[in-house]
């Protein structure tokens, strides 16, 4: 390849221009190079985030939720009849319990159902937290701790304080460390929980745990489900939520229709839940790869322009080679290639200074606060980005030499000699 007289020509040619070519090469680089690093990023951040909210939160929740959409009482006492029309004046609110009936014996339906891993019921109630001057509104989370630990694994979560104390120490409660910072709380500081309906509670902070998720460590406190109750003024079956684990996370769609429909109770699975979520990452990517699809092109034009100014100043080179004997195809073949090597060249120093400047940001200490908390930044090096990266980089130069390439060999030797 080296010796042919057409790679010769190429070369003669990139090297003849040495600016104008560096200046392809480095925009195709740094094309490459951002849709290595911003496609890694965000990726990163959802893989992180779609991690922890696995972990961390159940695929499937099933609990007494009351929609605004329920139909009233006296409409309930007729079948269907679009005839019948429904006109209540000075309704009454009906008193609803978020309680599931019986709900531990659902719980040991379910455990018993093939696709489930485990299964936690646990009575989930607002309160107001008191420490000293410090009031803060957050969740208690009545649970039994050892299945709750099973599913979530919080152990591995725990920053202070063990999660075994909660089982342990009579009044003891585990705080997300938002909720604990907010308070001003540290580990065995004694508190207050006051439920809305006045009940109050000395409780003992034994542990405080850091899950990554936002809205779980700073809304969100862990108690006994029997110190949940007492607060509650609540019987000991008495349970609002039944977080579900799957053998199978992908089926968790499906089965929480069929649990809806077999116990009558909502169940919201963890895509659902989280669907807002996933709507502002789907923005994030269309941005992403609409800044990276527009630093190419432009880099594309690049090397459009400079191909065409190179056919107008090696007009007469070409005349020449035409009249010794290369034909159309070799002249498209010549401008062509030169493209091409431009890509290459563009290519490969971009994959190698997109993984490096990724190795660099990811070792970085960077702490990040938004759906997830983060030490530094979770950068995704799966090598689909790099093969896409580089394959799209040749296309686009590919792409950007073909007009240039077709105008060259169609130029006519004669008429270019006569007006010399």
């Amino acid at each position: 390849m080296r010796d042919s007289p057409l790679f010769k020509i190429v070369w003669a040619h990139l090297t003849g221009r040495k600016r104008q070519t560096l200046v392809s090469i480095l925009g195709v680089m740094f094309g490459i190079t951002v849709f290595i690093f911003q496609a890694g990023m965000i990726t990163g951040l959802q893989n992180y985030f779609v991690e922890k909210t696995i972990q961390s939160t159940p695929h499937i929740q099933i609990s007494n939720e009351t929609t605004a959409s329920e139909k009233p009482v006296a409409a309930k006492a007729y079948p269907e009849n679009r005839d019948i029309w429904f006109s209540i004046r000075n309704q009454k609110d009906r008193l609803e319990e978020d309680k599931i009936k019986d709900g531990l014996q659902i719980a040991s339906l379910l455990e018993n159902h093939p696709e489930v891993y485990g299964v936690s019921p646990s009575l989930t109630s607002q309160a107001i937290f008191k420490l000293g001057v410090l009031d803060v509104s957050a969740i208690v989370h009545g649970v039994d701790i050892l299945r709750e630990n099973r599913l979530f694994n919080l152990e591995k979560d725990i920053v202070q304080g063990s999660v075994i104390r909660l089982e342990t120490v009579n009044n003891g409660l585990i705080l997300g460390s938002g909720l604990a910072e907010k308070l001003g709380a540290n580990l065995n500081d004694n508190l207050n929980i006051v439920s809305p309906n006045g009940v109050s509670l000395p409780m003992k902070v034994v542990g405080i745990l850091s899950t990554g998720l936002r809205d779980l460590d700073d809304q969100r406190a862990y108690s006994s489900l029997r110190n949940a109750q007492k607060l509650m003024k609540a019987q000991s079956s008495h349970i609002t939520d039944i977080s579900i684990k799957l053998r199978n996370i992908d089926k968790a769609p499906e089965l929480a229709d069929e649990f809806e429909n077999r116990f009558g109770y909502r169940a919201v699975d963890w895509k659902e839940k989280n669907a807002a979520v996933f709507s502002v990452f789907k923005i994030q990517n269309i941005v992403t790869y609409l800044v990276i699809l527009s630093i190419l092109l432009v880099s594309g034009f690049g090397i459009f322009n400079i191909l065409t100014m190179m056919i107008y100043e090696k007009m007469t080179d070409i005349a020449i080679l035409k009249a010794i004997g290369y034909t159309d195809k070799d002249i498209r073949r010549i401008f062509l290639s030169e493209a091409m090597l431009i890509g290459l060249a563009g290519g490969v120093l971009g994959l190698i200074t997109g993984l490096v400047i990724s190795i660099i940001a990811a070792s970085i200490p960077f702490r990040i606060e938004g759906f997830v908390s983060s030490e530094r930044l979770n950068i995704n090096f799966n090598p689909l980005f790099y093969t896409i990266a580089f394959i799209f980089g040749l296309l686009t130069t590919a792409i950007a030499g073909l007009l240039p390439a077709r105008k060259a060999a169609k130029v006519d030797p004669l008429h270019i000699i006569r007006n010399q």
